[in-house]
């Protein structure tokens, strides 16, 4: 596919592609094209929350300035209170979301 790189092209790109490559790239763009055509992608930010949710867990330190909920809510660009509740759920499935329905 290396032959995409040959002409313009970012004219010819909608939607989904455009953004892809606009954010990650060709490389990425051409990646997907050769390993996942024809699939529609969903990318939830749910996957991303448990990841930070982990990430808390492991690194939590309420006594060193650099892994407090304060700093480590900076670094995930998430809230203090996502920290806390982080803290307060184990790693089992978060089922609170299905109590409020």
């Amino acid at each position: 596919m290396d032959w995409i790189k040959e002409i313009e092209f970012e004219d010819l790109l909608e939607k989904d592609a455009g953004l892809i490559y606009q954010h990650c790239g060709i490389e990425i763009l051409m990646s997907l094209w050769q390993n996942l055509p024809g699939i529609t992608l969903y990318l939830s930010e749910k996957n991303l929350f448990e990841m930070k949710k982990r990430y808390i867990r492991i690194n939590y330190c309420k006594d060193d300035p650099a892994y407090n909920a304060k700093a480590l809510a900076v670094k995930l660009q998430v809230s203090e209170r996502f920290v806390y509740e982080s803290l307060a759920t184990t790693a089992e499935k978060d089922d609170r979301q299905g109590k409020l329905i």
